[in-house]
C-alpha cells in the first residue's frame, strides 16, 4: 500500500511551508535556486543484469534468472536555499526539500517474464549541506582542497503492493489472514511487505589535488546511516513483520573517485545491518565500481558485488552472492554546468 490522506497532508504541509521560507529567503541573505539545484548524498537511477539467480520460497522456477532489475528515483527538488560563497574561507550551506516516489522492480525469465512484487519507496528528505575550500592555492594554477559535509533526515514509506499473507501458512479471507499467527518461511511470492520509517544519514567528502580548471581531482568519503520502522500512519509495519524485518537498519561505507579529463571513476564499499530481528540475519556488503565519462552527461556504468541477506522488499530473509552490471544515471547536465562556472570540485555536483 502507498501512502494516503495522511502522508498526502503531511507532504502538503512541508510544500507549503518551504514555499513560505523561499519567499522570504533574500531579505536573510539566502539566495534561491529554481533551475539547477545541487544534488548531492542522494538516491540514483540504474538498469542492471547479473549471471546469478534469483531466489524466491514459493515460486516453482526458483531459482530463477533475472532479466533485468531497474531502480527510478527521481529526485524532484523544491527551490533550494542558499547562502556564503564556496570560494570564501567560511565556505556556502544550502537547504533542500527533496521528494523522491521511487520505484525498484525486477523482472524474471519464467513463463510470462512477471515483475516479482516492485519496491515502492517514496519519501521526502530534509538536507543541510555546507561546501568548503580547505585551502587557497598559493600560485595562479596551483591545486587546491575541498570539503562537503551534508544531513539527511529522510521520512520514507516502503511497500511492495502485494496482497497476500506475510507467512507462507497464511490464506487471507474476509477477516484477514488466518492462521493469525503464521510461522516462517515467508510468502516470498506475493506476501505483503509495508513499513513506514525514519532514517538519518550523515555523509563528508574531501576533494584534493583539485586542478583550476576542474579537470582532475581525487576524492574520498564515507557516510554512516540510522534507520527506525515506525508504528505511525497509514502503510506502517505491524507486530508480525517487525518480528522478522527488525526494528531498523544501520549502515555505513566508504568511496573514492579519481576524476581525470573530467571523466570519473567512483569505487564504493558499503555495510548494512537490521536489528531487533528473529531469526538474526547477517550483513549485507556491497563494492562497486563505476565509470562516468564526461560525454555521458550523467550516464554511466558499474559493476558491483553483493552479498549477504537480499536487498528486495520480502526476500531480505534470502542470503545472496550476486555479481550486477548495469548502467545509472547519477549527475544531471544542468548540475555539471553549474558546477564548471562555479568552480566546484569534481564529484561536487
Amino acid at each position: 500500500m502507498m501512502w494516503r490522506e495522511g502522508g498526502r497532508g503531511y507532504g502538503a504541509l512541508l510544500c507549503g511551508a518551504w514555499v513560505l521560507l523561499a519567499n522570504g529567503a533574500h531579505a536573510d541573505g539566502w539566495h534561491v535556486e529554481y533551475d539547477a539545484p545541487i544534488p548531492l548524498f542522494l538516491d540514483r537511477s540504474y538498469i542492471l543484469d547479473s549471471p546469478n539467480r534469483i531466489r524466491r520460497e514459493g515460486s516453482p522456477h526458483s531459482p530463477e534468472k533475472l532479466i533485468f532489475e531497474a531502480q527510478v528515483a527521481p529526485n524532484l527538488f523544491l527551490p533550494q536555499l542558499h547562502v556564503g560563497d564556496f570560494t570564501e574561507p567560511g565556505g556556502e550551506y544550502f537547504l533542500s526539500l527533496i521528494i523522491t516516489p521511487a520505484v525498484q522492480l525486477r523482472i524474471v525469465d519464467t513463463p510470462s517474464e512477471p515483475v516479482i512484487p516492485p519496491s515502492f519507496m517514496a519519501k521526502v528528505t530534509f538536507q543541510v549541506a555546507h561546501l568548503r575550500p580547505l585551502s587557497t592555492p598559493r600560485v595562479e594554477g596551483a591545486a587546491a582542497r575541498g570539503l562537503a559535509l551534508g544531513l539527511n533526515l529522510i521520512a520514507a514509506h516502503y511497500s511492495n503492493g502485494a496482497s497476500g499473507c506475510f507467512y507462507a501458512n497464511q490464506t487471507r479471507g474476509e477477516s484477514g489472514c488466518t492462521p493469525k499467527e503464521g510461522t516462517l518461511p515467508l510468502n516470498e511470492v506475493s506476501g505483503s511487505f509495508t513499513t513506514n520509517l525514519f532514517r538519518a544519514e550523515l555523509h563528508a567528502r574531501l576533494a584534493f589535488d583539485v586542478e583550476p580548471d576542474l579537470r582532475n581531482a581525487w576524492l574520498v568519503g564515507g557516510f554512516a546511516a540510522f534507520e527506525l520502522n515506525t508504528s505511525l500512519g497509514p502503510g506502517r509495519i505491524t507486530r508480525a513483520q517487525r518480528v522478522v524485518y527488525g526494528d531498523g537498519h544501520w549502515a555505513a561505507g566508504v568511496m573514492g573517485q579519481r576524476t581525470w579529463s573530467n571523466h570519473r571513476f567512483p569505487l564504493e564499499l558499503s555495510v548494512s545491518r537490521p536489528f531487533g530481528e528473529t531469526p538474526r540475519q547477517r550483513a549485507t556488503f556491497k563494492a562497486e565500481l563505476g565509470a562516468y565519462p564526461r560525454w555521458g552527461a550523467g550516464f554511466g556504468v558499474f559493476a558491483r558485488h553483493v552479498r549477504g541477506q537480499d536487498y528486495y522488499n520480502i526476500l531480505f530473509l534470502q542470503r545472496v552472492a550476486l555479481w550486477q552490471f548495469g548502467l545509472a544515471f547519477e549527475i544531471n547536465p544542468g548540475a555539471r554546468l553549474r558546477a564548471a562556472e562555479e568552480a566546484r570540485p569534481p564529484g561536487f555536483p
